[in-house]
């Protein structure tokens, strides 16, 4: 039997929304899509200080949901440089990340207008940089650190 029948799939909603209200209720679902992103910066801020800076307001936590399912959470903090301002992605986790990336970077590109900042900055690993590209970043430079 041949089946002539070409199935497609639509492309699932996606939803990205910082979490303005009632964080604690929304970091209990969150926060395990984001230790692995936490844990690999531990040396440098625990799990304790990024729910401290979102609780305190100097961080924001977004969702993002595909069709009804939380699959992605980052942070975002504004940074003052000397000579401007930018938005930075801090941590990001959760999975699916090539079908949600460019709907999250246009939305935080309109954000970061609105809040009249001058760019939006990410670290990440060497495997974020052909999402990072898709989704309009350059890179500019790769982080490296020694101990002493």
């Amino acid at each position: 039997m041949i089946d002539n029948v070409v199935q497609l799939r639509a492309r699932p909603r996606i939803t990205v929304l910082p979490v303005v209200d009632e964080p604690e209720r929304v970091l209990v679902k969150a926060l395990p899509l984001l230790l692995p992103a936490i844990g690999v910066n531990e040396r440098n801020a625990s799990k304790e200080d990024v729910v401290g800076d979102i609780m305190s307001g100097l961080s924001l936590l977004w969702t993002v949901h595909m069709e009804d399912t939380l699959v992605a959470a980052f942070i975002t903090s504004v940074v003052k440089h000397p000579q401007r301002n930018t938005l930075l992605l801090e941590y990001v986790g959760g999975m699916d990340m090539k079908l949600w990336i460019e709907d999250a970077v246009r939305i935080l590109r309109e954000f970061a207008k609105a809040g009249k900042l001058d760019a939006i900055e990410a670290d990440g690993r060497i495997g974020f940089s052909r999402i990072a590209k898709k989704a309009g970043f350059r890179e500019m430079y790769r982080h490296f650190e020694a101990e002493v």
